[in-house]
């Protein structure tokens, strides 16, 4: 594990749920939640404080590969449950990793949503705000998009 996978795992995240998890949650709920899922080999439940954006009952997590959390969601469609604000939604997450247009449309709408994370991934945009497509093709191999459909 990578010196800085291990601030925000034993750091950082920690501070974060504390936080979220707090009366003074409002200073970051709006675009920081915590999803909840079981560990896929050892079934344990945990929980990680991921940005977010929230379409309707879409929730859309975005990282890279070099994070560890979403290798749990591989397969058909993973429950979970998304604690935004202090209260929990349960949905099913679906992964995807590998360049594809369906990767590529989530992290469209993800960084229109949030483009203060754009700098994170490495991604510019234009002056609209959209990401510019030429930054998305260099490194869509490498992002990590999961889609969180939230039960009615």
């Amino acid at each position: 594990m990578s010196s800085s996978n291990s601030f925000y795992r034993y750091f950082l995240n920690p501070v974060m749920r504390g936080l979220l998890r707090s009366p003074l949650h409002g200073i970051t709920s709006r675009n920081i939640g915590i999803v909840h899922f079981t560990g896929r080999k050892s079934g344990r439940k945990l929980s990680t404080p991921l940005s977010y954006t929230r379409e309707g009952n879409v929730v859309r997590l975005l990282s890279n590969q070099n994070t560890r959390w979403w290798l749990n969601f591989r397969g058909e469609g993973v429950k979970v449950e998304m604690e935004i604000a202090r209260k929990r939604y349960p949905g099913t997450a679906v992964l995807h990793e590998g360049d594809s247009e369906a990767l590529r449309e989530g992290v469209r709408r993800f960084i229109r949503a949030l483009p203060r994370d754009a700098k994170v991934y490495g991604l510019k945009l234009d002056g609209n705000g959209e990401v510019v497509e030429s930054s998305l093709a260099t490194i869509a191999d490498q992002l990590i998009l999961v889609e969180i459909r939230l039960d009615a």
